[in-house]
């Protein structure tokens, strides 16, 4: 019995050895090799995902495109009505009817740092390459599953945690912190499941998000292609909508509060000029 024990025991030390034993490099290259290789990921240049997004007890359609280096395109069809949020790899953009944003409207310069900050290739991908560190925490349980521990530093000085499953070696968590926006200085933990082959890679099918524990988007990809064609102008802002401007708004409305009280040339008066309406700025979501 003693010796039973003590097999037991030798076991249970060995999964710990073997456990701690993993380098960050190895993690991370054991991730990708599950995961397709890191030739077939570095190979990949678009995807196009759509399905359902639940919000609020409500289900929407949802499609994302996205495309290297930082494109994207969400969009979510609402009631008959569709939102939209943009990145075209200078400019973010978005529409929103149920705040009032009708036509698209350029995002404010925070909004718009932020977005030039996310990539479509994977950061883990030669991180070291792109500036990027790595760091390994202490193993953590999510949800009732082991995981590796791993803190991202970007080069910008951005932070990211990733949360590896120890047996399949894919991240099941990754939380990062909002720098912009209602959610500013939040941690916003994304939580993916259902990992399944698309063509020569596996990824994530489901995705959930939360907040201070609280969920507030879930999201289920019922179709994910790989390398479709999608052509630049699907993320550009609407030419015609040039004027609808954030930035330009609230400048000129600086400049208007700034400028002194017109006089007529036939009275010592001033003359009152009928202010044109403006559209409210778009919340932030």
């Amino acid at each position: 019995m003693k010796k039973i024990l003590l097999t037991f025991a030798s076991l249970f030390l060995l999964g710990i050895s073997l456990s701690t034993a993993q380098t960050v490099d190895e993690i991370i290259d054991q991730y990708f090799e599950n995961t397709g290789g890191k030739e077939a990921w570095k190979s990949l240049k678009s995807m196009k995902m759509s399905g359902t997004s639940n919000m609020q007890g409500m289900e929407f359609p949802i499609t994302i495109y996205s495309k290297r280096p930082n494109s994207e395109k969400l969009e979510v069809q609402v009631q008959g009505m569709e939102i939209v949020e943009a990145y075209d790899g200078s400019t973010a953009w978005s529409i929103n009817p149920f705040t009032g944003n009708t036509t698209a409207t350029k995002a404010d310069d925070e909004a718009n740092k932020e977005a030039a900050k996310k990539t479509f290739e994977d950061e883990l991908l030669d991180y070291a390459a792109k500036g990027h560190k790595v760091e390994r925490l202490e193993d953590a349980e999510i949800q009732g599953t082991p995981t590796f521990q791993l803190k991202l530093t970007k080069k910008t000085g951005d932070e990211q945690i990733y949360y590896f499953d120890q047996e399949n070696f894919v991240p099941i968590m990754i939380k990062s912190f909002a720098n912009a926006g209602p959610m500013k200085g939040a941690a916003v933990e994304t939580y993916l499941s259902d990992y399944t082959d698309v063509d020569d890679l596996i990824i994530p099918h489901s995705i959930e998000q939360k907040v201070n524990g609280q969920t507030f988007m879930q999201a289920t990809m019922e179709n994910i292609e790989l390398n479709p064609e999608i052509d630049d102008t699907i993320f550009a802002f609407p030419a015609s909508d040039q004027s609808n401007d954030k930035k330009g708004m609230e400048e000129e409305k600086s400049v208007k509060k700034e400028m002194p009280p017109k006089k007529s040339m036939m009275e010592d008066k001033p003359v009152m000029l009928d202010k044109k309406k403006k559209e409210d700025p778009k919340k932030n979501k």
